[in-house]
């Protein structure tokens, strides 16, 4: 038992004179080598939508949604200067039934059009990577001796279907990107204009010629037509989230449906003497049910914050196939999603 007792003593002290060297270690640490403040980098902050661009926003959705604001002012003063009977108006269980339907058929509605924007996103984050795996393949596989001329025109036709396919997604340019397209063309010898398909048939013929020299063996050929093949699917990918909307008649319906409920809840706030709630209120659900139409469309031209941010994606691919050629001056990045570009 003594024995017992004196070595429980003797483990407990080796345990406190363990600690108290582990500890006098770590403060030597954070003294010496560890230094006690973050160190920040040239990378910048993710994008964040601050607090002081909650009104822009509602500003980006009044400028679109003013004629309907307009007919609801007008609407409305029609109602306030003309007795109205009391047979117009659905009874209070009707417009609660309506309400929760508008907000079913709204709530549906704007959960596919986010689901379309976000699509289009990750279609050009593949994008993204594909064009940093095409870069790396060719000088994996192919001599930069025997093609380096071969290697920087792939390359520069990898970066001008990006650009390419950036315009007829948008069917529109910023004044500066355009001269990116346009460099890159005359470097290649390529037709400014030329669209996504024809580029990607010269590439597989370049590709071609250069499997018949024997610059690149059939593995790296193979390699090389998978990762072409998947650029074009993430392509064609964004091409069909372009032309094909959400159905019309859901549309039409929906909006239809909003403008019904709009009007009871005028109705109803009138024979209440607080037509200014109900104002407020159709704006409200008319703000809820716009703003799925303008999320549903990710092309936009407006650089607001319904749009996808292309000509950011594409300056970013440029800079990482091309960093030596291009610099920041040609595009207008932005970390604010409500200025993107």
């Amino acid at each position: 038992m003594k024995l017992k007792i004196e070595y429980c003593a003797v483990d407990a002290i080796t345990q406190s004179l363990y600690h108290k060297q582990i500890n006098s270690i770590r403060a030597k640490l954070s003294r010496k080598q560890v230094p006690n403040h973050y160190i920040s980098g040239h990378y910048g902050d993710p994008p964040a939508t601050l607090p002081q661009d909650y009104l822009l926003v509602l500003i980006q959705i009044g400028r679109r949604m003013w004629k309907d604001i307009g007919v609801v002012l007008v609407l409305s003063f029609l109602i306030a200067i003309t007795p109205i009977p009391k047979s117009w108006l659905l009874s209070g269980k009707a417009v609660s039934i309506l309400g929760i339907a508008v907000s079913i058929f709204i709530g549906f509605r704007n959960t596919e059009a986010i689901n379309r924007w976000w699509e289009a996103r990750k279609l050009w984050g593949e994008l993204v990577n594909l064009s940093r795996c095409w870069k790396d393949n060719l000088y994996t596989y192919i001599d930069v001796k025997e093609a380096k001329a071969s290697i920087k025109r792939l390359v520069r036709l990898q970066v001008a279907m990006i650009w390419q396919n950036n315009f007829e997604l948008r069917n529109f340019w910023h004044p500066s990107d355009s001269v990116v397209l346009k460099q890159i063309c005359e470097q290649i010898k390529l037709k400014p204009g030329t669209s996504v398909r024809r580029m990607s048939e010269i590439r597989a013929l370049d590709i071609q010629k250069l499997h018949q020299k024997a610059i690149i063996d059939d593995w790296g050929r193979n390699q090389l037509v998978q990762t072409a093949d998947a650029t074009m699917v993430a392509i064609g990918g964004l091409q069909r989230i372009r032309n094909t909307p959400i159905p019309p008649p859901y549309d039409v319906f929906v909006r239809l449906l909003t403008w019904v409920f709009g009007s009871q809840l005028l109705l109803a706030f009138k024979h209440d003497n607080s037509l200014a709630t109900g104002i407020a209120l159709m704006i409200g659900f008319l703000f809820a049910e716009r703003i799925g139409a303008y999320i549903e469309g990710p092309f936009d031209q407006d650089g607001s914050s319904f749009s996808m941010p292309q000509n950011v994606i594409c300056m970013t691919i440029t800079e990482d196939l091309l960093p030596e050629e291009f610099e920041h001056r040609f595009s207008f990045s932005s970390h604010r999603p409500i200025q993107w570009d």
